[in-house]
Parts: structure tokens; sequence; C-alpha cells
């Protein structure tokens, strides 16, 4: 192989990487938009309502059920204390967990179908610290839909002890492999490393009110070849994989 075709390989290889980051897990991932934004910030969270909170009662037997859950398939530790590199879940399958990295809590959950909704999945998770009687524990709902080359999906987590919505993640994609029409929104709490995920409020002492949020959202054409959205308090357009902003963004 010629030394041009070698580096016309590479372009492309650095091109391809560039559109992955920019079209994955999150949207504009090499920008922080003048942020993070502070809780009274956030406004109505992109639009994305909150659903109801499981009753108290049924929210403290599903925690309890999921305490039990075996490691297996969608269950397992993720960044346990003194080993945050450690992933026990399959790889395959922690894309799919949502509201993760989550140091120093143990993640546990399960996924079912859907009997009512063909290609549906339900998926229950719990986010907790065994050896911290009082921290505090989340709960997500998750639900997801697939028909095709359509996928439809949302997660929203709560406090435990309070039901009050900390974080919530949709994502909707028409056209398959993101070659089509991609669209994510995600309002989750942020640690001081940046890292996003409800583990920043897990501290028995820590005050919601002042823990920070990232925000973002971002729609994308064509593996991210195009693209427009938001970060946290910066409206970007995105062409050619670069992210250009094109002013501020309200709560």
């Amino acid at each position: 192989m010629t030394r041009t075709r070698v580096l016309k390989v590479l372009a492309c290889m650095a091109i391809a990487g560039l559109a992955l980051g920019q079209t994955g897990c999150t949207m504009f991932v090499l920008c922080d938009g003048g942020g993070p934004m502070k809780k009274e910030e956030l406004g109505d969270w992109l639009g994305l309502a909150p659903k109801p909170a499981p009753e108290a009662a049924q929210l403290a037997k599903l925690v309890e059920d999921l305490k039990q859950v075996k490691h297996a398939g969608f269950a397992g530790r993720y960044s346990l204390p003194g080993d945050a590199a450690s992933l026990s879940v399959k790889l395959f399958y922690a894309i799919e967990l949502p509201f993760t990295p989550a140091p120093g809590l143990v993640v546990k959950g399960r996924k079912t179908g859907s009997v009512l909704v063909p290609g549906g999945q339900r998926g229950d998770w719990l986010y907790f610290d065994p050896g911290k009687r009082a921290a505090k524990q989340f709960y997500a709902s998750e639900d997801q839909w697939d028909c095709l080359l359509c996928w439809f999906g949302r997660a929203d987590a709560y406090d435990v002890a309070t039901r009050e919505r900390v974080a919530v993640r949709t994502t909707g994609e028409i056209g398959g492999l993101w070659l089509g029409w991609t669209r994510v929104r995600e309002v989750m709490p942020v640690d001081d490393d940046g890292r996003a995920g409800v583990h920043p409020l897990a501290g028995p002492k820590v005050d919601p009110a002042k823990v920070k949020y990232q925000v973002r959202e971002g729609s994308f054409l064509l593996f991210g070849l195009v693209g427009w959205g938001r970060v946290n308090h910066t409206r970007y357009l995105q062409l050619l994989w670069i992210p250009i902003p094109i002013g501020s963004a309200g709560s």
C-alpha cells in the first residue's frame, strides 16, 4: 500500500472515529456549552415532563427485589469503590445501562419484553452502595421500542427516598445505524470531574440543590455529518462533524 493510500485510510478512520464520538452516547462530546448548569436553570428539562414515580410501597418492593438480582446478563457491579475501572457486565450490554458510569455505586437491573407492545422492552435499575447504609439510592425506569429501522427509548431516574426525578434521557432513531435521523435529549447530574450520572447525588451529606447538571440535546443526520442542538447554555450547529456555536440557549 502506498504512503498516500495509507494516509487516506488513516484520514477516513479519524473522520469515522470523530463521527462516532459526536453521535454516540452523548452529543457534542467535546463541548461544555458554558456549563454545567444550576438546578434552578433547568427550566422544563428540555420539554421532558416527569413521569410519575412508582408509589412508595411499590418502589420499596422494587428496590428490595432488584438488590437480589444475581450477576447475569444486565445485572452486575459497575465502578465499585476502590475498583473504579471494573465492569463485570458484558461489554455488549454496558452501553444499555442508563445513567452510567456510576463511580462508587453498584448497579443492578433487569429487562423484560412487553407482551402488549411488539418490540417493546421494560427495564428496572437500582444504583446503591451496599457498604454505606446512609447513602442515597436511585431507581430508574426504562422503556424501549424498536421495529426494523426505528428505535425509541426513555429512562427516568428517581431518588428512592423522596421519589423526586433526578435525571432523564431519551433517544429516538429513524433510519438505523445513525444514517437517518437521531435525536437524543438528556439532563443529568454532573460531578466535579465532569462525569454525568446519578452518583454526584449519592453522598449522605450532599445537598441536592447545590449539585450541577449537564444538559445536552442533539439531532443528527447521516452519521453526524449534519446536526444541531445545545449543550448547557450554548446552541450548536454541526457540519462535517465539527460543532459550531451559534448562540445562547435559555433555560
